[in-house]
């Protein structure tokens, strides 16, 4: 055989197997990188010792582990104490699915390279002042006890308009248009003859013609009161007839309040019927603003809160108001409830029918109920406050019982009386009025009968010009104006058969009531809207909160990278935080920034939420 052919056959094979062999270690590494731990085992298993040492016996055998309630990560093979919290180790079966604490719905657990990639932020849950700011829109009108309407009484002829145009301003007391009626002058001269028959009486008259006059002219008194005669009137017409012996032709219609004149339906020389209403005055002092409350806002609005008034046509001003009513049931459309704010509009800068916002600042105190801001009064006259009609009616009580002694003929209690009821007006010492009824009880003190007769009279005409100022308080029993036309002179007493204290039993039932006092209305001065001071309640940033359907859950740190999850009870959100009713703690921490990641990563990977199912009955 040919030698060259047999060296190229050996070089042949020479590569061959050097090829082989490097494929055979290839595969020989490949074969133990890929059963690596089975040789490991196997390895471990053959030259494992035919008896293990205790320990590892008993380590083996043991089918128990201990780990952290507060931090489930710290697991233990032997009883000691937690690490982190230094709690005792709870023991459990190995593989035991770990059980949340009863307030704990799932536990999330992150690594701090996540938790920094996730930008997850937690804050301490602190006490704070919350108020919440309630904005409701409405329109401007004319609130309804301060619009008077002139409804005609009687049916006549206008002969004379004093007020001829809408949008003139009136006051109280002013001249409205002259009224010509045969039955008003008829019934006036019937009460002047009345009254003249009274002061003409003999002395020796019989009780019952004394009787009969005064039923006479009492009945003509109560026809001409109810047909709008005032006591000033009365006054007038009693004067001229005085004068002249005439019985005036014509009645001057004129304003019960200060006011504009906002609707006018009569002319000169026109008749009006009874009921007609030639005229109607506002008094635009006071405005009513109608506003709608969301359904979600109605706890939180109650009658007497003060209010921000603001409109589009004076947006650098604030206007004051208070809430004075609210609707009985909610408009089912709109699922809104309408709320009445009163609003003080002294320098007449508001009109009717303008839009107007608001603002209804409600401090959520500690059990999430609002927290009614006190209010600051402006000084106001003494005859526009409650605490005036209250002294009034505290006064009136022993000017009462020494009318009622003189209309007995009793004097001696009448001058004490009259200094009690001036020591109860003290409140008021700086009104005109008072000063009057003060001078005339002291000018009572030491009198018989005619002079007590004579302060009382003086001392009730200064307290009928304060009460028609002051009024009474509202629920107070009736107080009437009565008059007497005998003595030319007027007093106070209860509705009921007339106690004539000027004449005492010889003239009893002579006059009759021409006046009632008026009701002090709920006044409401001038209010200063300060910055409402509520109490410091647990509160959590609207960005913790989740809302889970039904429930709202927020993510607790409970060990650095562990979140667990609990239900909440929150109140209304208020300046963006929620006041925290139960669910938390003080100086617990919430996720406020990245909740929500938190939350994905809850529900991305189950087999960490260790109890997923939330019992709604306990945390709705």
């Amino acid at each position: 055989m040919n030698p060259q052919f047999l060296h190229n056959v050996w070089a042949v094979t020479k590569v061959v197997f050097a090829r082989l062999r490097f494929l055979s270690v290839f595969l020989v590494a490949g074969f133990v990188v890929g059963y690596w731990e089975d040789i490991r085992n196997h390895w471990d298993k053959w030259t494992r010792p035919s008896v293990a040492p205790d320990a590892l016996v008993a380590s083996a055998a043991s089918d128990v582990e201990y780990y952290c309630a507060m931090h489930p990560n710290i697991v233990r093979a032997e009883p000691g104490n937690c690490p982190i919290c230094g709690m005792p180790l709870i023991k459990r079966k190995k593989g035991e699915q770990v059980k949340l604490p009863d307030d704990v719905l799932a536990r999330v657990q992150l690594s701090p390279q996540r938790i920094t990639l996730a930008g997850i932020q937690t804050s301490a849950v602190e006490p704070r002042r919350l108020v919440r700011q309630i904005h409701a829109v409405g329109v401007l009108d004319y609130a309804e006890p301060k619009v008077a309407q002139l409804s005609a009484r009687v049916g006549g002829r206008a002969d004379e308009l004093f007020i001829e145009y809408t949008g003139q301003q009136v006051k109280r007391g002013d001249k409205v248009y002259s009224l010509y009626s045969p039955d008003l002058y008829s019934a006036q001269r019937e009460y002047l003859l009345a009254r003249k028959r009274v002061n003409e009486l003999p002395r020796d008259a019989s009780e019952q013609t004394r009787n009969d006059a005064s039923l006479v002219y009492n009945a003509a008194v109560e026809k001409l009161v109810l047909w709008g005669v005032s006591r000033e009137q009365l006054d007038e017409m009693d004067q001229a007839f005085d004068r002249t012996g005439k019985v005036p032709s014509h009645l001057i219609i004129t304003s019960p309040i200060d006011g504009i004149v906002v609707r006018k339906d009569i002319f000169q020389g026109g008749y009006v019927n009874v009921g007609d209403r030639p005229y109607t005055i506002a008094d635009l002092s006071t405005l009513w603003l109608q506003v709608k409350i969301f359904e979600r806002d109605v706890p939180l609005v109650h009658v007497g809160q003060p209010v921000r008034v603001t409109v589009e046509a004076l947006p650098n001003d604030v206007f004051s108001g208070v809430i004075t009513f609210q609707s009985f049931q909610l408009d089912p459309q709109t699922r809104t409830l309408d709320a009445r704010v009163e609003v003080k509009n002294a320098e007449m800068r508001l009109r009717p029918g303008m839009f107007a916002d608001a603002a209804i600042a409600i401090p959520i105190g500690a059990s999430t109920q609002p927290v009614v801001a006190a209010t600051q009064q402006t000084s106001v006259h003494a005859s526009a406050t409650p605490q005036s009609a209250a002294a009034f009616l505290e006064a009136i009580q022993p000017y009462l019982e020494a009318q009622s002694d003189l209309a007995k003929d009793k004097s001696d209690r009448a001058p004490q009386l009259l200094h009690d009821a001036a020591s109860k007006l003290q409140p008021l010492a700086e009104e005109d009025a008072v000063k009057r009824f003060q001078s005339a009880a002291n000018s009572a003190a030491g009198k018989d009968i005619a002079g007590v007769r004579g302060a009382f009279r003086e001392a009730s005409i200064a307290l009928i010009d304060l009460g028609r100022d002051v009024g009474l308080p509202p629920g107070a029993p009736d107080v009437q104006v009565f008059r007497c036309p005998m003595a030319k002179a007027n007093w106070l007493q209860h509705p009921g058969d007339t106690m004539n204290p000027f004449y005492g039993t010889s003239m009893q039932t002579c006059g009759a009531a021409i006046e009632s006092l008026r009701k002090s209305e709920a006044i409401i001065a001038e209010h200063t809207v300060q910055p409402p001071v509520g109490e410091d309640v647990l509160a959590i940033p609207r960005s913790a909160v989740i809302e889970a359907g039904r429930h709202r859950v927020v993510y607790v740190e409970s060990s650095p990278g562990v979140y667990d999850m609990r239900a909440v009870n929150l109140g209304p959100l208020a300046d963006d935080y929620y006041p925290v009713v139960r669910g938390l703690e003080r100086g617990d921490r919430v996720v406020t920034v990245g909740a929500f990641l938190v939350d994905s990563e809850n529900r991305l990977n189950p087999t960490q939420n260790v109890q997923p199912q939330m019992n709604t009955d306990e945390h709705r």
